[in-house]
């Protein structure tokens, strides 16, 4: 038995060798739920278990594992069944692979993945305890304070031919990448010609993998520890709705619970999809016909009302192991190439319209992908000649067009999905109060290891920088592993609407501090073009009973060149006028610069 058991697991990763070109991994056990989804091979998949279970556990004869010895006591002979040679051989080699393997570290074999496997599940689990922890010690604000930033910075000037409040529509197609529209046989030509059209953004890739953290994550720019734990930070939808955007969320999969859930959690203003089971899609979504249908009436009936909107839908109809329902790549034969090829021609019908309609003149459209193509068996047979490092990684497409665009390649230098939100704003000149990971793709590339080049998803952390996939350093895997718990702390807490609303020249804002009774207030002072000083104090104290509260604050940098601090109230009278001064200097207080006060509630 326990021979079988172990011919089990290793005829398990067979099986998943053979379909997926890869050991079992993480991601595939979080996504066990959606297994629906991969309907489209549901008979080869099930016929594999059947095999599995068939080969691991039917008693074969012919292969002993033990031998009869006759045992004479005298008055009765015994039959003592003896473990054999072959099977204390088979047990013993399996064994002995195992510990050389987790000597080595040696990734390429079924039973040395297990360990691997063990190590993320642990790496994992001690992730979530530390969360944990931080968050039952009322951290999960100072873990905000961290990525707060109060604005963007503006990399790209507005198009003068822009309107001053645009309509957007963005176009998440599933598991997309850039070597399927640059293949020479023409298998995405529309898409192919669109980027031709477009500001093309190129060397860029995935952030993670794959649809329920490469959605949420876009939007927010963020991380996802789990596939399904919301995100209570600013998102890209929350910023527009702000700027007066309605917003709209396209659901092609309205019959899955788990994922009309998870997109109700982020906030969209309205969410479009209906439940029925007459949708033409696999695995009872919409095709990708019905959903560039949907995504061009919904657009029109935005179009004819007072507000501008933003309009975002992700396309199912590329997921690994489906077939095209309607246009096929030349005979047929090639369900991967259909799929892709039937995508890009819904798309090129939509596209088509849009070019010719009143939508144009106001509209802006980007298209990129939730997440790289995944890897797996077919890809590889549909794809030969293409060499790939990660099963999960990959460069994918990005680009924004609208009427009267100058086409222009943009090259990236292997930055991330994180910054779509941020390059979205930039490119619309909106700034506001956000938790950003990733940064506009307009500004200058960093040669420094940051968020916006690291791929992330329950594995070790894997750097884009330069354009190039490889390892993190184990300095710059340790900086992650810190950064990357603080996110999802920070995660856990609740900006108030208070939180971002603007006072004065120098930013006051109030917020409730959730992680106590008392009150927060945040100073934010960015220093005029001449300033050049490295430090910066603020002196706070109450009108009342002279300054028997003073406290001289050390300020902390942000990214944007401003300088923050949140002070806890408890330090100060809980009513009346704060006073607030502020002072730069290098090693010492030198100067005053601005002086305001704060009405407190």
């Amino acid at each position: 038995m326990l021979n079988d058991i172990f011919i089990a697991f290793f005829n398990i990763q067979m099986a998943v060798l053979f379909f997926a070109n890869i050991y079992v991994e993480t991601v595939m056990l979080s996504n066990l739920a959606s297994v629906e989804d991969l309907s489209g091979s549901a008979g080869e998949y099930l016929s594999a278990v059947v095999v599995v279970l068939l080969f691991s556990f039917l008693p074969i004869r012919s292969i002993r594992c033990s031998d009869n010895h006759t045992h004479d006591t005298g008055l009765l002979k015994r039959h003592i069944k003896r473990p054999s040679p072959r099977c204390w051989i088979l047990l013993s080699a399996i064994i002995l692979e195992t510990v050389l393997l987790l000597v080595t570290n040696v990734a390429y074999s079924p039973f040395g993945n297990y360990l691997i496997l063990l190590r993320q599940e642990y790496h994992i689990y001690q992730i979530h305890q530390q969360v944990a922890s931080d968050s039952s010690d009322n951290n999960s604000e100072n873990a905000a304070d961290t990525f707060y930033s109060s604005d963007l910075t503006d990399y790209k000037e507005k198009d003068s031919s822009l309107a001053e409040t645009p309509n957007i529509i963005l176009i998440f197609t599933e598991g997309l990448s850039q070597n399927i529209i640059d293949d020479e046989r023409e298998i995405m030509p529309n898409i192919a010609a669109f980027e031709e059209e477009s500001l093309n953004f190129t060397g860029y890739y995935n952030h993670t993998f794959a649809t329920y953290r490469g959605l949420i994550g876009q939007l927010y720019s963020g991380y996802q520890m789990d596939n399904l734990d919301e995100n209570n930070l600013i998102s890209l939808q929350s910023i527009l709705n702000d700027q007066g955007y309605h917003t709209v969320f396209i659901n092609t999969e309205p019959n899955n619970e788990d994922f009309s859930d998870y997109l109700a959690s982020m906030g969209f203003d309205e969410l479009i999809g209906e439940t029925t089971d007459a949708l033409s899609g696999n695995a009872n979504t919409y095709s990708d016909k019905e959903a560039y249908e949907l995504l061009w009436n919904e657009a029109e009936k935005l179009s004819s009302t007072e507000k501008p909107y933003f309009l975002v839908i992700y396309t199912f109809g590329t997921h690994a192991s489906l077939d095209s329902p309607d246009e096929v790549f030349g005979d047929g034969s090639d369900a991967e190439l259909n799929k892709f090829y039937n995508a890009d021609y819904q798309f090129g019908v939509f596209f088509d319209k849009f070019k010719q309609s009143d939508l144009a003149q106001d509209t802006i459209l980007f298209f990129t992908a939730d997440h790289a193509t995944y890897q797996d068996s077919k890809f590889t047979s549909a794809f030969p000649d293409y060499e790939r490092i990660s099963s999960q990684l990959d460069g994918i497409p990005l680009a924004i067009y609208y009427q009267g665009i100058e086409a222009e390649n943009i090259s990236v230098d292997g930055r991330n999905s994180l910054c779509l939100a941020p390059t979205i704003l930039d490119f619309l000149d909106i700034s506001a109060p956000n938790y950003f990971l990733g940064s506009s793709l307009f500004a200058d590339s960093s040669e420094n290891v940051s968020f916006d080049t690291i791929f992330y998803c329950e594995i070790r952390p894997i750097s884009t920088l330069n354009g190039t996939i490889s390892s993190l350093s184990e300095s710059d895997e340790a900086w992650s592993d810190e950064n990357l718990r603080l996110y999802f702390t920070a995660k856990l807490s609740s900006p108030s609407e208070s939180y971002l609303e603007s006072v004065s020249t120098l930013v006051v804002r109030t917020t409730t501090n959730l992680s106590s009774n008392g009150q927060q207030l945040e100073i934010i002072y960015t220093p005029d073009e001449s300033e050049t000083y490295t430090h910066y104090w603020f002196p706070v104290w109450s009108t009342e009973d002279g300054q028997d509260d003073l406290v001289w604050y050390k300020a902390k940098k942000q990214r944007n060149g401003s300088w923050h601090i949140k002070i806890s109230l408890s330090e100060h009278t809980l009513h009346g006028e704060l006073n607030i001064h502020v002072y730069g200097g290098n090693s010492d207080v030198e100067e005053c610069l601005d002086v305001t006060s704060s009405i407190l509630p």
